[in-house]
């Protein structure tokens, strides 16, 4: 009988325990939800910045520098099929990666950066000089060896042709010490100046183990299938699958700087 009760008495202790502890952890997760969701998304501020080039690579800054030089940028939804400025979304509300898991989605034929789905916008991140436009920041996504990566790349609109200002990822799970390196600045640095498009203004970035011309990047050594897969991904969102015709309309005026203030001021 004095066992029974011993037993009785051990499940109700672990009982409690267990609910305690699930008590504890709920409420942990609830009271940190504001603090990780501020995070991510200064992740992702700092990521457009350091592509546009106006925050350094491996620099911390605290939440009121990201924010107060997030001031500087622009963003805009783009329709994918006429590369025209999507005026009914908001975009800093507008997640172009949970559109394509949703009913807005298309799934893809052709899918070289192995995305598998794609939503019908995207977002865009204009950064201005005076009254033109210095960079484009362009989200970008693609599977390497083992993970997606997600990024955010750039294009220095100052020039006639316009070229690779950045290239950064924020989220991968490539192999460390090899795939990971496309997280390292030192390689994200050799980016700047490649230009995307040959002369049919078709993109042709090549990522390969001796670079010898404009449109080229050094490979990561031992990473053969995550260098391919960031090539496959920046060919992607530079074609007419992804931004090109926004690109071009930016670059022909057919979107004025005034469009992209107007849609700043309106959200």
């Amino acid at each position: 009988m004095a066992n029974q009760q011993s037993k009785a008495e051990i499940i109700k202790f672990a009982t409690q325990l267990c609910l305690a502890c699930s008590v504890l952890v709920s409420t942990a997760a609830v009271v940190l939800r504001p603090l990780q969701d501020a995070n991510v998304e200064n992740e992702k501020k700092i990521n457009i910045l350091r592509a546009a080039g106006i925050a350094e690579a491996g620099k911390k800054l605290s939440s009121s520098e990201i924010n107060s030089r997030y001031q500087q940028i622009i963003p805009v939804v783009v329709n994918f099929e006429t590369g025209d400025l999507n005026q009914d979304l908001d975009p800093e509300k507008y997640d172009m990666y949970e559109a394509a898991a949703s009913a807005e989605g298309v799934a893809l034929k052709n899918d070289p950066a192995g995305i598998k789905r794609q939503a019908k916008n995207g977002t865009a991140y204009i950064l201005l000089e005076g009254e033109k436009v210095k960079k484009i920041v362009l989200p970008v996504q693609g599977y390497g060896l083992w993970s997606t990566m997600y990024g955010f790349t750039s294009l220095d609109m100052e020039k006639e042709n316009p070229t690779i200002g950045a290239l950064t990822f924020y989220a991968q799970s490539e192999t460390a010490g090899l795939g990971a390196e496309v997280a390292n600045p030192k390689w994200q640095v050799k980016w700047a100046g490649i230009n995307p498009y040959n002369d049919k203004g078709e993109p042709q970035i090549s990522v390969v183990k001796n670079k010898t011309n404009a449109n080229e990047i050094d490979s990561i050594a031992g990473a053969t299938l995550t260098s391919k897969g960031v090539q496959n991904l920046m060919n992607y969102w530079l074609s007419n699958n992804g931004y090109k015709k926004f690109i071009e309309n930016v670059k022909s005026g057919k979107i004025s700087v005034k469009d992209m203030q107007s849609k700043k001021g309106s959200v």
